[in-house]
C-alpha cells in the first residue's frame, strides 16, 4: 500500500514539474515573439515605411517561428500552430507586396491567436473543469 502511494505521488510531482516546465517555455516564447510581432507593426504603421527594418524583423521573426514550432509540437495541437503559421506565411506574401495595411491585420490576428494559444493551454482551474 505504501509502496503504490509512494509511485502515485512521484508521479503527479513529475506531471507538475512538466507541466511548470512546458508552461514556462510557452509563455517565455509567446511573449518574446508577440513583442517581436508588435515591433513589426509600430514599424508598419510609421508614414515613412522603413523596409529593411521590416526585413530584418520578418527574418527574425520568421526564424524564431521555425524554432517555436518544432518545440512547441511536441506539446500542443498542431492545428493551433498551423493557424499561426498560415496567418504567418499571409503576413509575409502582404509585406513582399508592400500591402502594409493587410500585413497590420494580419499581425494582429497573429497575436490574438499566440494569444489564445497560451490562455488555452495554461494550468488553470477553468482549462480543467
Amino acid at each position: 500500500m505504501v509502496k503504490e502511494f509512494v509511485i502515485c505521488t512521484i508521479i503527479l510531482i513529475l506531471i507538475f514539474v512538466g507541466n511548470g516546465i512546458t508552461q514556462g517555455y510557452s509563455r517565455d516564447s509567446i511573449e518574446d515573439i508577440n513583442e517581436k510581432l508588435t515591433d513589426l507593426r509600430e514599424e508598419m504603421y510609421k508614414e515613412e515605411v522603413n523596409e529593411e527594418k521590416i526585413a530584418k524583423h520578418e527574418s527574425e521573426i520568421n526564424k524564431q517561428w521555425e524554432e517555436m514550432f518544432s518545440r512547441l509540437a511536441y506539446y500542443i495541437e498542431h492545428e493551433e500552430l498551423e493557424k499561426v503559421s498560415t496567418n504567418w506565411e499571409n503576413t509575409k506574401t502582404y509585406i513582399k507586396l508592400k500591402e502594409y495595411d493587410n500585413a497590420i491585420k494580419e499581425v494582429n490576428e497573429g497575436i490574438y491567436i499566440l494569444n489564445h494559444i497560451e490562455d488555452k493551454y495554461s494550468f488553470n482551474l477553468q482549462n480543467i473543469f
